[in-house]
């Protein structure tokens, strides 16, 4: 089909105006989803933290030594200068990640499509009659102004109604079904984003332990309780290691000095 006025019926625009409506209520049913499971997986995980929280950091604790006795006892065997300032270097080698420069400058993709949209609403809205409209208008200036907001972040917060039906005296209808689809376009691409976000939250590793707390707390309790036990044998183990490194670091050290 093509988007001229003598193809486009408002039939064609009805149904697109279905559509929108459709999406937005499938938009609004998946943030309705996503924000309790985010707020549920930060809370276990908070409470899973109070629990083993300072046995895993003990852990990451005696992995980090052992991975720097075994860095200098390995720089040793191949005869290497083994100076204070290669072992900072080396220490920042291991343990510190290269910091990312991010381009402080922002560039809008859609500047133009909401441009388009608040054109749309000054000639639709009459915020000089109405308050709503003069609220409803200044709110969704500063969104479009935002370049980290989304056409679609914007088209959320409008709210339905003559914004999204009514065909301003500027538009024929060929017009008003380009703008319609454009709009499409955007909550289509939200809605897969969204999807997107819900499919990465069930595999946080967070997700395991929400649906372990879902089994009911005596479940809960006996797991945190087995997970207590395996991470105080596993720090056992590393400290055991630890202890043999550094015996082994010694007779080096005290062989070399003789």
């Amino acid at each position: 089909m093509t988007n001229s006025a003598s193809t486009i019926a408002q039939t064609d625009v009805d149904r697109l105006l279905r559509q929108l409506q459709q999406l937005r209520q499938e938009i609004a049913i998946a943030r309705e989803t996503i924000a309790p499971l985010e707020t549920n997986l930060a809370a276990v995980y908070d409470e899973f933290q109070a629990v083993v929280g300072e046995l895993r950091r003990q852990s990451m604790r005696l992995q980090a030594e052992i991975a720097t006795l075994r860095a200098q006892i390995d720089r040793f065997s191949h005869n290497q200068d083994d100076t204070l300032e290669q072992d900072e270097n080396d220490g920042k080698f291991l343990y510190v990640k290269e910091e990312e420069t991010a381009d402080s400058t922002s560039v809008d993709p859609e500047a133009v499509e909401k441009d388009m949209l608040l054109e749309h609403l000054f000639r639709v809205l009459d915020p000089m009659v109405n308050d709503e409209d003069g609220e409803l208008l200044a709110n969704l200036q500063g969104l479009c102004s935002d370049p980290s907001a989304s056409l679609a972040d914007v088209l959320e917060e409008l709210p339905w109604g003559l914004v999204w039906t009514t065909r301003s005296l500027q538009e024929n209808i060929a017009d008003q079904y380009r703008r319609l689809t454009i709009w499409e376009q955007a909550l289509k691409r939200q809605m897969e984003n969204l999807n997107r976000a819900t499919e990465h939250l069930k595999k946080d590793r967070r997700y395991g332990l929400w649906q372990q707390r879902e089994k009911g707390q005596d479940d809960w309790r006996t797991f945190l309780e087995r997970c207590i036990e395996q991470q105080q044998d596993q720090n056992y183990e590393l400290q055991a290691e630890l202890d043999s490194l550094r015996e082994e670091w010694g007779r080096i050290t005290s062989t070399s000095n003789r």
